[in-house]
């Protein structure tokens, strides 16, 4: 048997290179203006390649959008729990993603996403189903470390986050202490 680790293919580094030109470009152009051409200009492809790995232009920035969003939310909110008390969690969570500049490349890019979805049913349903599986991934590790209503405070949490990031795009100078001690305050009270 070979212990030599498979390396990925050149179709799939391909594909991924056109995925990442489409999710740097969603922030910096806006949504519609990501295009086949300007994809295959960033990934250092022919346009001809674009559709070889996915089937639209559409296709491609759902795709980009949904994994970048994943990311952004699970890379912050990993780290956060891996801490054993949940209010502590709540801070760091909170604090992390603070940490962004208001106009950050992932921000925008999410931001670009939440409106597109208005008008793309699949990318709305996309989101939703993370949204989903964040929600109820909040919720059974609040639910396992002893929190009353975790639901509730998943729910609450997912909501403030999503707000708060908004808000701050508006107003970068909107301090998040009051929202770290109001949502921390709510997980104490709700620990067994």
């Amino acid at each position: 048997m070979n212990s030599e680790p498979t390396k990925p293919s050149r179709r799939t580094d391909t594909r991924e290179k056109i995925i990442e030109a489409a999710a740097s470009l969603i922030p910096e152009l806006g949504w519609g203006d990501v295009s086949s051409r300007r994809v295959a200009e960033r990934a250092g492809v022919n346009t001809g390649v674009i559709h070889y790995h996915v089937e639209s232009i559409g296709e491609l920035r759902r795709i980009a959008a949904v994994r970048k969003i994943r990311t952004f939310f699970l890379d912050r909110v990993g780290e956060a729990l891996a801490q054993a008390d949940p209010a502590a969690a709540v801070e760091t969570m909170l604090r992390a993603l603070s940490a962004n500049e208001p106009r950050d490349p992932e921000l925008l890019l999410l931001y670009e996403s939440l409106v597109a979805a208005s008008r793309d049913d699949q990318l709305r349903a996309e989101i939703a189903a993370s949204l989903a599986e964040f929600r109820q991934w909040l919720c059974d590790w609040f639910a396992a470390r002893g929190v009353t209503q975790p639901l509730i405070i998943a729910v609450t949490l997912t909501a403030a986050l999503d707000g708060y990031l908004l808000q701050r795009s508006l107003d970068p100078s909107i301090d998040p202490g009051p929202l770290i001690d109001g949502l921390v305050g709510l997980v104490r009270q709700h620990l067994a």
